[in-house]
């Protein structure tokens, strides 16, 4: 998500790691890359469960060389390492491809959960916040979450809206798991939740300028917001 800000203010400093580039990673290798995976293996005539199997693996390691290189496993990392290990295991059991489309869906709803979870300590919106914007609003961001109460109502407000947004993908996906065609599933299931997260990021974006972005004395031209997220 990209909050209002000044184009001056967005982003970290030069030479720190752009969060779009992060973000972008992530997709390609948790989204973009086991989707290509199956299809190409269903292509080449692989069942459905060895083509979701083999689709794992570009985030399993990707998990892995995280947890490496970082040296600790956060509560996300975690609660989505658990949901992976616990679908292949009952796949392995069961043999069912249906487990492992069925897996998406627990994921994100680990991901929905943690972000409710962050609402007793950090807001995972607050997080957001600081993530794409500058030192100068930054600041602004962090004096209004500790001074005013309406300005943290806004920011639990985003959390609950992400949150939402990910544990509906994850009940339809569970749905879709089990009662589309197997072959159509991994594409329907990632236009949904594409579509699932534009959602979140544009109401979000709408309620926080409403109602947040009063409580920041920096007020971003109507030209510069529309360039602030791409």
């Amino acid at each position: 998500m990209n909050p209002p800000s000044r184009a001056t203010d967005l982003g970290p400093a030069d030479g720190a790691p752009r969060p779009q580039r992060a973000i972008v990673m992530s997709l390609v290798v948790n989204a973009a890359a086991p989707i290509a995976v199956f299809y190409g293996l269903r292509a080449a005539g692989v069942s459905h469960w060895w083509a979701l199997m083999l689709g794992l693996i570009a985030p399993a390691a990707a998990t892995v060389y995280s947890v490496v290189t970082k040296r600790r496993i956060d509560m996300l990392a975690g609660l989505v390492m658990t949901v992976l290990l616990l679908s292949v295991g009952l796949s392995f059991l069961t043999g069912s491809p249906r487990t492992l489309l069925a897996r998406d869906g627990l994921i994100t709803a680990a991901a929905g959960g943690w972000i409710l979870l962050t609402l007793t300590q950090t807001p995972y919106y607050l997080s957001a916040l600081r993530l794409f914007t500058g030192d100068s609003l930054r600041e602004q961001i962090n004096v209004a979450w500790r001074d005013k109460p309406p300005f943290r109502r806004v920011v639990h407000v985003g959390t609950v809206i992400w949150a939402c947004a990910l544990l509906l993908d994850a009940a339809t996906t569970v749905v879709l798991a089990y009662t589309m065609p197997v072959d159509s599933v991994p594409l329907i299931g990632a236009l949904k939740l594409v579509v699932l997260i534009v959602l979140a990021e544009v109401s979000s974006q709408v309620y926080f300028r409403r109602n947040g972005a009063p409580y920041l004395s920096i007020e971003p031209p109507a030209a510069e917001q529309s360039g602030a997220g791409r």
